[in-house]
């Protein structure tokens, strides 16, 4: 394995698919997270490691994907990923999911730093981010984040959501495939299995925590959903679109 990627072999399985046996949204959310962390894990720099060496841990500030196509059930596939340099207090990570080298599915994710204590932003150069690597400068996805705009109102309302403690992840807040969980559930199965989403795109501005009650609004746009999750105080966590 290079240093500054890592590719990991899978093969599709039932519990990753949909009711038509295709690769799940959320499943493709899922695979970036655990890859990432096995690189991590690699690097030195998982939310472990951090902690304990700068009592800091890793959040995902903003997600996005584009699918050329959908993996099926038992498919082999390969994910691929590797990080960029660090800017400030923000750093990309980039992601392929590639079936005999097509690539099917790709994604990049922008993270932060955050005291473990305080929760506030911490720069990477205060860390243990490592400096001496040769970073690849490919990027899986050119466009630049979205800019969301929250101009939804209590007719977009779909349902509300308790946070449990299944839905908490390492860092102790919900865990952000968990969201495109709840962001898929305001549709039903008929609606989704008549969809294949072409790209999605997720800003997480806030966390939420066990105990916490979340309402997940939808808006139907001209080229897609748009989507906001806030806590009863009105606090926005997540922003996101559906393509």
């Amino acid at each position: 394995m290079k240093k500054n990627e890592l590719i990991q072999n899978s093969i599709v399985l039932s519990g990753q698919c949909d009711t038509l046996m295709r690769f799940k949204t959320e499943s493709a959310f899922m695979s970036f997270q655990d890859v990432a962390s096995l690189h991590a894990t690699f690097l030195g720099i998982d939310d472990y490691s951090l902690l304990e060496k700068d009592n800091a841990l890793w959040v995902i500030s903003k997600t996005k994907i584009k699918i050329n196509k959908l993996p099926l059930w038992n498919d082999e596939i390969s994910i691929r990923t590797w990080p960029m340099g660090a800017e400030g207090v923000r750093c990309n990570r980039c992601y392929q999911i590639m079936k005999d080298g097509e690539v099917y599915i790709n994604g990049i994710t922008e993270w932060v730093i955050i005291d473990a204590t305080s929760r506030t932003l911490r720069k990477v150069e205060t860390t243990s981010y490592p400096n001496d690597i040769d970073w690849i400068q490919e990027k899986s996805i050119e466009e630049k984040f979205r800019r969301f705009k929250d101009d939804f109102t209590e007719e977009d309302f779909v349902y509300k959501r308790l946070v449990r403690s299944g839905d908490i992840d390492v860092t102790h807040h919900t865990n952000n495939v968990t969201y495109i969980t709840m962001l898929l559930d305001t549709f039903s199965v008929k609606e989704l299995e008549a969809k294949q989403w072409n790209g999605i795109e997720v800003s997480y501005l806030n966390e939420s925590f066990e105990g916490e009650t979340l309402s997940i609004y939808r808006k139907e746009r001209e080229d897609g959903y748009s989507f906001s999750i806030k806590k009863e105080d009105g606090k926005v966590v997540l922003m996101a679109f559906f393509q």
